[in-house]
């Protein structure tokens, strides 16, 4: 059975603005990101599903509320943006130091305490599969998380054996996304989730990602 699976990122966050590292924070999102999602509501073809999910921190539930003012969402935890421990709130003021940390991230030599890339990607790529397979066993086809840039494109990187160096070059902006194609279980295929005019974004750009 073919299943559809589409992953939405958080709108702009006030985290994202200030380029911090907001992982587990429960940041808002700005007025700005508001109004891009309301832009975004009317001008991207979200998929239609029978199910729809979100993380617990509250830029997404925010989000998944302005952009599915109608459905309901199941929240799960294991859907939580990575957990930088002892660096939440630390602020990378240049793309020099974005670029520095995240590629020591991604090469598991973590700068503290945080959650390391095999332990996002083991926990990423269980917490869909499961969410999938749940989805199969009651009959439905399609679903729609809303999340966050660092556990997606980790779960993308760990479903489809990609080397982790992706991490680096995948970009999410805010409100925007994958849908992913599952031959039952199994990840067959994804692509970006675009605007119908067929960009990936609009306005600003897309900050420190988390």
């Amino acid at each position: 059975m073919e299943f559809t699976l589409v992953l939405v990122r958080h709108g702009e966050s006030e985290a994202n603005v200030k380029h911090m590292l907001s992982g587990c924070m429960d940041v808002p999102l700005t007025e700005r990101g508001r109004r891009e999602l309301e832009d975004l509501r009317e001008n991207v073809d979200y998929p239609v599903c029978d199910r729809y999910y979100c993380s617990p921190l509250q830029r997404c539930r925010d989000t998944f509320h302005i952009l599915f003012p109608d459905r309901t969402p199941i929240v799960r935890d294991c859907f939580r943006e990575i957990d930088f421990r002892s660096l939440e709130g630390w602020i990378l003021s240049t793309k020099d130091e974005i670029d520095a940390y995240f590629a020591s991230w991604v090469a598991d030599e973590p700068y503290l305490d945080e959650e390391t890339f095999g332990d996002v990607a083991s926990r990423a790529k269980s917490a869909i599969l499961e969410a999938v397979r749940e989805c199969l066993a009651d009959g439905l086809s399609s679903a729609t998380i809303v999340m966050h840039s660092g556990i997606m494109r980790t779960a993308l990187i760990a479903l489809f054996c990609q080397p982790k160096e992706d991490f680096l070059t995948m970009s999410v902006p805010n409100g925007l996304g994958y849908v992913v194609t599952f031959d039952d279980d199994r990840p067959v295929s994804y692509k970006v989730l675009l605007r119908r005019d067929g960009s990936s974004c609009k306005g600003a750009g897309i900050g420190c990602q988390m």
